[in-house]
């Protein structure tokens, strides 16, 4: 099965500041996860560029690549009121053939409301139909107060988070990512829409557990839970240091600890710590975020929708 990936740079790439007061930075971790967080409390719309071409992020043998666009707060937040519009051009080699694809500030732009997420496929060049590799050349991003060309630049406020994906072709490889099969393999869903996920799909110990938008595509979000251990290419979350309340969630060589053995249950979607000697301890997403990103703590069971999971 293809599996879709974000984006590998090796580039570290610093904060930017554009015109108007919007902030944005284009963020790498260690894993190379490329990621751009666009806020602005001005009166001019808010508008996020990845610029990739001078990277050296060549995307190899895709099948797709999407922006993956989430509204994070907004002053609108009970409505449906504003629109992302996502503009790019992105240029593709197969062979000796090449070509480039744009996509312009004439189409229409698409309702997006809090906490679920847009995805707009960048089409392929027709002269690459199954590319040997494409670079994205411009990738933006604008949140605008309405759907039509007369409502264009008009005012609005609120913040968004923009990742560039893709979906490995046949036969592809990524050097971030290692699979391992499992019997079984889900993705663990709970606040504002975020699914538990291994930072960089790594099988390393210490990795972070993060969440990232739902994408059930996303080999990073596939685990499975049985005989009490929560798995991830055979790593188990653990508690760090087997610490107490507020302590971060990392993957690590499953060893039958207590701080990595988990109960979960099904009337209210906890998975609380099984035999730490710090009482009842839950997976919990800290401070509500819905922040790509964001690691996972344990923290004392309440009850809350930051500590309800399901898959």
């Amino acid at each position: 099965m293809r599996k879709a990936r974000r984006i590998v740079t090796g580039v570290a790439v610093s904060a930017l500041v554009v015109g108007g007061g919007i902030t944005f930075g284009l963020m790498a971790n260690a894993q190379g996860t490329l990621s751009a967080t666009c806020t602005s409390s001005t009166t001019v719309p808010i508008s996020c560029s990845i610029t990739d071409a001078d990277q050296g992020s060549t995307i190899n043998t895709p099948a797709a690549v999407q922006a993956l666009v989430t509204l994070d707060t907004s002053d609108n937040a009970t409505t449906a009121d504003q629109y992302i519009l996502v503009t790019y051009s992105m240029y593709c080699t197969e062979g000796s053939n090449s070509g480039t694809t744009t996509n312009p500030t004439t189409n229409p732009p698409t309702a997006i409301v809090l906490g679920t997420p847009v995805t707009v496929t960048l089409a392929l060049p027709s002269t690459t139909p199954t590319p040997d590799s494409c670079i994205v050349q411009t990738l933006t991003a604008t949140l605008e107060a309405g759907s039509s060309a007369a409502d264009a630049g008009t005012t609005t406020t609120g913040s968004f988070a923009m990742d560039l994906t893709y979906t490995p072709g046949s036969g592809s490889s990524s050097s971030s990512s290692t699979t391992t099969p499992t019997t079984h393999v889900s993705t663990v869903s709970g606040y504002g829409g975020k699914c538990v996920d291994d930072r960089g799909n790594s099988s390393s110990n210490k990795t972070e557990i993060i969440i990232w938008s739902c994408n059930s595509s996303d080999s990073a979000q596939g685990w499975t839970f049985s005989s009490g251990e929560l798995k991830h290419n055979n790593k188990c979350a653990n508690i760090q240091g087997n610490g107490g309340s507020g302590s971060k969630l990392i993957l690590w060589s499953c060893t039958g600890s207590s701080n990595e053995k988990w109960f979960h249950s099904s009337s209210d979607g906890e998975y609380v710590s099984a035999g730490t000697a710090h009482g009842l301890l839950c997976v919990d997403d800290p401070g509500y975020s819905k922040n790509n990103g964001t690691q996972l703590i344990v923290y004392k069971c309440h009850n809350t929708g930051n500590q309800h999971w399901s898959s």
